[in-house]
């Protein structure tokens, strides 16, 4: 049932998460180099992070929509099993076999819980119960908030106080998905349980090279912007900038977005996001470059939500946390982790304006396989 107050959860929730994914990507790395680890195997743990957002989500999906259990009760259970380890880290962090396993763990449980929570509020949208956009939306505030307090924070407190943020941040979202509103689960015999239709199979495929021409930017943005000559607080407001824009079309347009045909808004989405990393690559004025982070909102936020809109309704009943699984682990998980390496070859050869200018064609490539989507 949904009310009021399961829908102040999944907004709880969001805020959690976001600020959690605020302090694990610009502090995971520094807390690791503070205990001494060198850079190849805090390069291995941050990976196994992006590893775990291909494995967990389909994995729980699936376990989900043969088991039937509530995406609540399976959200309380990851989140306080990720505080657990969490809470190890200091304890294993001298023993470096049982810290990387435990990393990993975390990493598994934490990049679970994030599409069934984003399908739960699809369907409770879909029902015209909740605006998806306003339930979103506070994720990116927390991600905002944190990203913004983390550094001021732990200049004055030791990294070993790192992990005990984390912890309560897990703990909340647990105390979030105690509130959760049930859905009914749509029983089906085993031998229906089928594959996926071709259409929501291209949507995947779309959803990997819209995150795989995201490379350059989330791998090389910051160290770009600081190699033409802007200062640290400088590339934090560009970062800013972005997410704001994200935030506003969540809060005003996320509505009006899911009711839009797919295609077309997918094709506006890559046109925009090809434009943005061209831009990027060719210029360094200040002026374009905040004009353009503010094709955020296109490139991620209008993009993600028509996305998973449509991930609800391609797949068959009894698959759609298995479909949200999958649509994370081939775009977030795969299409980002790839995506990231492969600019990484690019900027060491080349520079990062082709890092951008090769993200930009692989936008406008995706636009090709974008024309066959259902209209």
């Amino acid at each position: 049932m949904v009310t009021a107050s399961s829908l102040h959860h999944i907004r709880l929730f969001y805020a959690a998460y976001f600020a959690a994914m605020g302090l694990i990507l610009p502090f995971f790395p520094v807390y690791l180099a503070s205990l001494g680890y060198s850079v190849v195997v805090i390069g291995m743990m941050t990976g196994l992070l992006a590893a775990a957002k291909v494995i967990a989500p389909p994995c729980s999906g699936y376990w989900l929509d043969t088991r039937g259990m509530a995406a609540g009760r399976f959200i309380v259970l990851a989140s306080c099993l990720a505080a657990l380890c969490v809470a190890l880290f200091n304890v294993t962090s001298s023993y470096t076999p049982a810290f990387i396993s435990i990393v990993l763990l975390f990493g598994m449980l934490w990049a679970a819980v994030l599409p069934l929570t984003d399908g739960l509020s699809i369907h409770v949208s879909e029902a015209a119960l909740a605006d998806y956009g306003r339930l979103r939306v506070w994720g990116s505030i927390g991600f905002v908030v944190t990203s913004l307090l983390g550094g001021i924070v732990f200049g004055e407190v030791s990294l070993a106080w790192f992990p005990w943020f984390l912890v309560v941040l897990m703990l909340v979202m647990a105390f979030a998905g105690r509130g959760f509103p049930s859905i009914e689960h749509v029983e089906m015999p085993e031998m229906v349980y089928s594959g996926f239709s071709r259409a929501l199979l291209l949507l995947f495929v779309v959803s990997f090279l819209m995150q795989l021409s995201h490379g350059a930017y989330y791998g090389f943005f910051s160290l770009y912007l600081l190699d033409i000559g802007y200062s640290g607080w400088q590339v934090g407001m560009f970062w800013v900038v972005g997410v704001l824009a994200e935030i506003v079309l969540m809060w005003r347009w996320a509505k009006p977005i899911q009711s839009m045909p797919l295609m077309p808004v997918i094709l506006v989405c890559l046109l925009l996001t090809g434009l943005r990393w061209l831009g990027t690559g060719w210029s360094h004025a200040w002026w374009l470059l905040v004009l353009l982070q503010c094709l955020h909102a296109a490139s991620f936020a209008a993009f993600h939500v028509v996305a998973i809109t449509w991930v609800k309704r391609l797949a068959p009943p009894h698959r759609h946390a298995a479909a949200q699984g999958w649509f994370s682990a081939t775009g977030f998980g795969l299409g980002t982790t790839v995506g990231i390496m492969a600019c990484g070859l690019i900027v060491a050869t080349y520079g990062f304006s082709a890092a951008f200018y090769t993200c930009a064609g692989i936008a406008f490539l995706a636009m090709l396989v974008a024309r066959r989507l259902p209209r």
